[in-house]
């Protein structure tokens, strides 16, 4: 086949539906394999014959504040996940693992459940859905008010990925009723 033959578009296939699996391919090349993110995360231990893949492989350094820094560290490694479908289930995993971890980590534990990793993990989590609620929520007004400056304050958050940083406010230990627009 000659080099031209390669570069002439497949005629029999509808102009549109070519540019949509054109616009599909291009996507796909750009985003990064799925599996392949996941075995990059620093608490995954991917699975062999012998044992089960382990969504959160983690041995805590005994140093609280460090733990919940690097539980928050590992929150925002596993953000790129959520682009696709598995990211969400794989969250579900992940903290379904957190609790087989602690539980063979102090069987006889009193305290907390989870460890300080998991803590720091899943509180950065949660702050980033609190944020990106509260981004949708201005976006949404900026939007219906049709101002300009706020849309364009929006698009600058979300480009920059500050709105992808998590809201870091103890408001449910200081004050359970304040909101996050306070």
């Amino acid at each position: 086949m000659t080099a031209l033959a390669h570069q002439t578009p497949n005629l029999s296939t509808p102009i549109r539906r070519r540019t949509k699996i054109a616009g599909r391919k291009a996507r796909k090349a750009k985003m990064p394999d799925p599996i392949k993110l996941r075995n990059e995360l620093p608490f995954f231990l991917n699975g062999t014959q012998n044992r089960e893949p382990c969504y959160w492989n983690v041995i805590p350094s005994g140093n609280y504040s460090q733990d919940l820094k690097t539980g928050g560290e590992y929150a925002r490694a596993f953000l790129p996940m959520l682009m696709y479908n598995g990211g969400a289930s794989d969250l579900g995993v992940i903290v379904d693992d957190m609790a087989k971890a602690a539980r063979k980590l102090r069987p006889d534990s009193k305290g907390r459940a989870i460890d300080a990793v998991a803590l720091g993990f899943l509180l950065e989590i949660g702050g980033i859905i609190q944020g990106l609620i509260g981004a949708t929520a201005i976006s949404t007004a900026a939007i219906k008010s049709r101002d300009r400056k706020r849309c364009d304050d929006i698009v600058k958050l979300v480009e920059s990925g500050e709105v992808f940083k998590g809201l870091h406010r103890s408001t449910l230990f200081h004050n359970p009723n304040a909101s996050i627009f306070d």
